[in-house]
């Protein structure tokens, strides 16, 4: 077996930028994936994700946007993909607005570039948004559409040309410990076991499972999404003329139209508790009737469509929304990057980065108490 400085299970974003950035500081670092890269099943496996700097009040997470901005557009070099589309993002506001008038003003205190705009001026610029269906909006440029698949096809390569692998339909069913030694390897279920000087968990929504003896608070849940497409003037709907768009209190958020004609609706609350793999692969009829009752108060022309295609993903939610960025309590060479809860794909480079410096120096610039596992009161076994 060859010899890698790092064994990563998970090939999801998280556990392939943390093996580009562990390349990028001379390490070599095999990835197990139980099924292929983009994994239907979980966070990363979609066509788009949302990148945006508004998270209300809590300039934390912005502050970690502005830092992750920058390497997403050092990756894009680095790979020689478009990974990251400036389309803008659009927050409006449908009820009081709490939400969108306080990312208002802690991206205008930070000096980021952003606007406030009634509905009649949101409607005047995007003449897609209908200005009876809302408040008010707030929009800021840096805002816009990740290239999910393409980025983890992209990280794939990149580090699988620089000496780490990548190792697909490998389903890692044990962790092997000991007192002495904490973690010292993994067993898949052909029982290979793969060892290496360290380790990183980031394995999404099985992460419970697979860690059970460390009894992490983490709950999975079942994430609708719905692509459609548009019944009428479908160059309205492309990034070029139509930003992501969100509504907080609601809880939908919609792409602009990206892939073969169609456009993404998803809802950023937590779904049903569900395990990959289990229950319907079916969108709800109730979830395309919600859906349906959203774009007609903001956008009307596009609550009639009649072509659309369901998809089923799957959350790894942390009781605080805060992701958990730690060494494993009773082993010195392990880390664990999960409870993403939703929102970490945006900060996938940084996320990557940092897991990578804690493997390497055993410390990172990052200020790491949000995401510390002290926070929780866990019962090893």
């Amino acid at each position: 077996m060859a010899n890698y400085d790092v064994v990563i299970v998970g090939g999801g974003v998280t556990g392939l930028s943390a093996a580009y950035h562990l390349m990028k500081r001379g390490r070599r670092a095999v990835v197990l994936e139980q099924h292929t890269v983009a994994n239907p099943l979980g966070a990363s496996g979609d066509h788009a994700r949302v990148f945006r700097l508004t998270y209300g009040k809590d300039t934390f997470y912005t502050d970690l946007g502005v830092r992750t901005l920058a390497l997403w557009k050092e990756l894009q070099k680095d790979t020689r993909e478009e990974l990251y589309l400036p389309t803008g993002m659009l927050d409006v506001a449908m009820s009081a607005g709490n939400y969108e008038e306080q990312s208002y003003q802690a991206l205008k205190g930070m000096g980021l570039p952003v606007f406030k705009w009634t509905s009649q001026e949101t409607h005047e610029r995007y003449r897609i948004f209908n200005p009876r269906g809302f408040k008010f909006s707030v929009f800021h440029p840096d805002g816009g559409m990740l290239w999910g698949q393409r980025t983890l096809t992209a990280l794939t390569h990149l580090s699988q040309s620089r000496g780490s692998r990548v190792i697909e339909n490998t389903r890692v069913t044990a962790v092997l410990r000991n007192k002495k030694d904490g973690v010292y390897g993994v067993r898949d279920s052909s029982g290979r076991t793969w060892q290496a000087g360290a380790y990183l968990f980031a394995p999404g929504a099985w992460t419970k499972d697979l860690l059970a003896a460390y009894g992490l608070p983490i709950k999975t849940t079942r994430q609708e999404l719905l692509y459609l497409r548009p019944p009428n003037n479908q160059g309205r709907y492309r990034p070029a003329h139509c930003p992501i768009f969100g509504a907080f209190s609601s809880g939908f958020y919609g792409f602009p139209v990206h892939i073969h004609g169609f456009m993404k609706m998803g809802d950023h609350r937590k779904g049903k508790p569900g395990k990959p793999g289990a229950g319907s692969p079916e969108v709800s009829p109730r979830f395309e009737k919600s859906c349906r009752a959203f774009l007609k108060k903001l956008i009307p022309d596009l609550a009639g469509f009649s072509e659309t295609e369901g998809k089923v993903c799957h959350y790894d939610n942390s009781p605080d929304g805060d992701f958990i960025l730690d060494r494993l309590p009773d082993s010195p060479n392990t880390w664990v990057a999960a409870g993403l809860s939703g929102h970490g794909f945006k900060f996938a480079p940084l996320i990557g980065k940092t897991m990578a410096d804690l493997i390497v120096d055993g410390k990172t610039d990052l200020n790491l108490q949000r995401f510390r596992l002290s926070r929780f009161k866990l019962r090893v076994k």
